[in-house]
């Protein structure tokens, strides 16, 4: 398995403290951010020759990057296309500095995956009702806000694209996630409702593959998917691609 060297070479000690600090950010500590140059453009281009699936999104998408076995990598295989990862911890859609729409680029992707406002939902409401903020990231009936307007532009470019909604947290377990499962259950129905309202959309919730009884399919923290998570997760996406694209 291939490894990159400097983000091994302190992963230990970045990844010991994540049983208080969240990637995710749905918490008073906030999100634990890697920078960008740490992974480069190998790790981030799984496969050869152009890519044609693009994911963005926090860092769910951005997750066991290191161990070539994010979503993204998953994707990659069980497509087999060639995936650009864009993920980036910490990345919300109502944060300028660190905007998941800005991981987007207009290109010739068949698919664009996107997941996201777990960050949104914590570090502005700390995952309590959030009505303002869920309503300007999509409305209930799934048609106004900023994640169908974003999506409409990408559909507009002549992608397909695939949201992923977020999965429970596991059962008994108390993080900076746990009060989040309302809030999150609301925006994964508005989701599939925008899905349902914008041709070209396709909507996969996370919470079908990721058993909150089985704690195997988290990370430490209990916040993050582990490798058998991020597998779970990248196969059901695929799964969604493969039965909807036209080879």
């Amino acid at each position: 398995m291939r490894r990159f060297p400097f983000v091994h070479a302190i992963g230990t000690f970045l990844l010991a403290g994540l049983s208080v600090l969240s990637f995710v950010g749905c918490g008073a500590v906030g999100d634990l951010v890697f920078p960008r140059y740490a992974f480069s453009e190998e790790d981030r281009l799984i496969g050869e020759g152009d890519p044609t699936v693009l994911v963005i999104g926090n860092s769910v998408m951005e997750f066991n990057i290191w161990d070539h076995a994010a979503i993204a990598d998953v994707i990659a295989k069980g497509t087999g296309r060639t995936v650009r990862n864009n993920g980036e911890s910490g990345a919300r859609l109502s944060a300028p500095e660190s905007d998941i729409r800005s991981q987007y680029r207009p290109g010739s992707w068949e698919w664009v995956v996107m997941g996201g406002g777990a960050n949104d939902l914590g570090d502005e409401c700390g995952c309590g009702p959030c009505d303002v903020t869920m309503d300007e990231m999509v409305s209930a009936d799934g048609r106004r806000g900023e994640y169908p307007s974003f999506v409409r532009s990408v559909i507009a470019d002549g992608s397909q694209v695939l949201v992923m909604g977020y999965y429970e947290s596991p059962a008994g377990a108390s993080t900076e996630l746990s009060d989040c499962g309302p809030e999150f259950e609301e925006l994964n129905r508005r989701l599939e409702a925008m899905a349902h309202a914008a041709g070209g959309v396709y909507f996969a919730s996370a919470a079908d593959v990721i058993d909150p009884t089985n704690r195997d399919h988290y990370f430490e923290d209990l916040v993050h998917p582990s490798v058998e998570g991020s597998r779970l997760i990248g196969e059901q996406l695929a799964t969604v691609i493969n039965a909807n694209s036209v080879d």
